[in-house]
């Protein structure tokens, strides 16, 4: 909370005309915790339809934070991250009738538009999957499903229709390019239980996957051109970067609270020539 205050004073002095917060606000989903950060954003005048789009991440729908501060907490993301669909669906609706509650218009169920001053369109799907199969197993490998992304045809067929005027900005949580998954190899000492090190006999590996399947990004971008989408704007990989594809820029700056993350803020200026990408660093 005190980072996210930090940054959103930074923000606030830079007269900044609207803000995108592409999910993962939360480690883990916990609503005391949610009703103070949308507090924060009311107490600066934030928590307004014209000023703020919110979207969830994987993070924020998930049980056990998704970080690990040791070399055993990894077991106990890789065992505990996944949850059963109803759940992640109940918590799906929480999530957006807390803030449907304060202010209208900031999240909504996606895909859905809305038009900003002065005249961009702001559009959102949603790219978080809620599967009943949370990992694999094969030649030692343990591959952990809950941070893979996905675009569902509907969305992908709504989005090639809302070609319109003016610039586009699109919100995602998952990166829509290229993506490595993260890998672990476990080691004796991050296992505290008999049952853990039975486990570490038969694991050699665990990888986690985060990025869109490719079928399904294909898919994306063809929509996204037809669309005619002017920027993407994504998080999730928790690194900062600006690329291009089919001439959209694509702006990836995931978990900006965080030290390991840079703490960085990006700023994006979009017009009808084009986009450019200011980052600065908080703290």
């Amino acid at each position: 909370m005190a980072w996210l205050a930090q940054q959103l004073d930074h923000i606030c002095a830079r007269r900044a005309v609207h803000l995108a917060v592409t999910g993962d606000l939360l480690d883990r989903w916990d609503p005391a915790l949610f009703r103070r950060a949308l507090d924060a954003f009311a107490a600066r005048g934030l928590l307004d339809a014209d000023r703020l789009t919110l979207l969830h991440g994987n993070h924020d729908l998930a049980s056990s934070g998704g970080h690990p501060r040791r070399g055993k907490d990894l077991w106990r993301l890789a065992l505990r991250f996944w949850d059963p669909p109803p759940l992640v669906e109940r918590r799906r609706r929480q999530f957006l009738s807390m803030v449907h509650a304060r202010a209208p218009g900031v999240a909504g169920a996606s895909p859905f538009v809305k038009t900003i001053r002065p005249g961009a369109r702001i559009a959102v799907i949603d790219t978080v999957p809620v599967s009943w199969k949370p990992f694999t197993y094969a030649a030692g490998t343990v591959t952990v499903r809950h941070a893979v992304g996905c675009v569902r045809p509907a969305e992908s067929e709504w989005l090639a229709r809302q070609a319109g005027q003016g610039p586009m900005v699109l919100l995602a949580h998952h990166y829509p390019l290229d993506a490595p998954p993260f890998r672990w190899a476990p080691d004796r000492k991050d296992f505290s239980s008999r049952w853990a090190s039975a486990l570490g006999r038969i694991v050699r590996e665990v990888c986690v996957p985060m990025e869109i399947a490719r079928n399904d990004r294909e898919t994306f971008w063809r929509a996204a051109v037809d669309a005619r989408v002017t920027l993407v704007l994504c998080g999730h990989v928790h690194r900062t970067r600006l690329e291009w594809r089919d001439g959209i820029a694509v702006g990836l700056n995931g978990q900006s609270g965080a030290a390991w993350a840079g703490r960085t803020i990006a700023l994006y200026e979009v017009t009808d020539t084009g986009v450019t990408m200011e980052l600065e660093r908080v703290g």
